[in-house]
């Protein structure tokens, strides 16, 4: 009597090579550990580009006080004094806001001469990253002071 079982494979090899969901194991096994490093990238990315965002947004308004202030004695003061209060108020940390540096050049002496171009630059390191970050903020002052 022969006995013959049709629909099953009797081998055991051919159950398994077949090949259902071997995508998805390849994908979790390679693909998902290679975002890794463009996660962290993104992440430090994000950071930095905020920290740009704030350093651009302080130049311009550190260097509108200086341009309004009566002289250039006034300005100097008032405008460190409102680099300070904008850092605390953008959230820079204590070691942001101790290595925020600012530089001035003006096209004329004093700097708030009729006429004259004054640009201000602004840079701190970055916690996270360790990188300087800096803006510049120009303004053109009118010839009639």
């Amino acid at each position: 009597m022969n006995w013959k079982v049709t629909g099953l494979d009797s081998r055991p090899r051919a159950r398994f090579s077949q090949e259902d969901g071997g995508a998805i194991v390849e994908f979790v096994a390679l693909a998902i550990p290679l975002f890794i490093p463009i996660f962290i990238y993104l992440n430090s990315f994000s950071s930095v580009s905020a920290n740009e965002q704030i350093a651009r947004s302080m130049a311009r308004e550190v260097l509108r006080v200086y341009v309004i202030s009566e002289n250039d004695g006034a300005a100097q003061e008032i405008s460190g004094r409102a680099a300070q209060l904008l850092a605390r108020q953008w959230k820079l940390s204590d070691t942001e806001v101790a290595s925020l540096r600012t530089t001035m050049d003006c096209s004329h002496f004093p700097c708030l001469t009729a006429n004259g171009r004054i640009k201000l630059t602004l840079s701190f390191i970055d916690d996270e990253t360790r990188r300087k970050v800096s803006a510049s903020a120009q303004e053109h002052l009118s010839p009639w002071l």
